[in-house]
């Protein structure tokens, strides 16, 4: 059964997540257009457009991050799944088994993708294109996954 303080703080995670989704999605619909980047259109990219960049990758994160710690274990805790002291790994798998994810291979590539795009190279500017023209794909597979979780939540837990 879902307590009322469970309740309160997988609605308060909701919420979170989707302030970060919104930004996030508010920043690549802005530099969707860029995409592929390229030496040349990278060069050209104004600093509002540079720190947009930032926020996409800033929310990206976060997103990623807020899930992984917080909404993971909210639901599995409302499933009454037993996630004491396993490894992350093993949670992964469970919201996989449970249909919550499709694959956990997916959630390790966006954990990968958030890596290589958070770290700048100031001299390395095509190591940098490289690892932000992974963002178009991971940022759409991050927002499913982030959608199929909010409504799945939504429509068996917050009522």
């Amino acid at each position: 059964m879902l307590t009322e303080e469970l309740k309160n703080k997988l609605a308060e995670t909701l919420a979170i997540c989707n302030l970060h989704q919104q930004r996030m999605m508010f920043a690549y619909e802005h530099l969707e257009r860029y995409f592929p980047l390229t030496e040349l259109n990278f060069s050209k990219i104004s600093p509002i457009e540079l720190a947009l960049f930032d926020q996409l990758i800033h929310r990206f994160s976060k997103l990623l991050d807020s899930m992984e710690s917080r909404l993971f274990k909210q639901l599995l805790e409302a499933l009454e799944e037993d996630i004491a002291d396993l490894p992350f790994i093993d949670i992964l798998h469970k919201m996989e088994k449970l249909k919550l994810l499709n694959e956990a291979k997916d959630w390790i590539s966006l954990r990968q993708t958030r890596n290589a795009v958070s770290h700048e190279y100031p001299f390395y500017t095509k190591i940098q294109i490289e690892e932000l023209n992974l963002l178009p794909e991971e940022v759409k597979k991050l927002a499913a996954i982030w959608i199929r979780l909010k409504e799945y939540a939504n429509s068996h837990m917050t009522s």
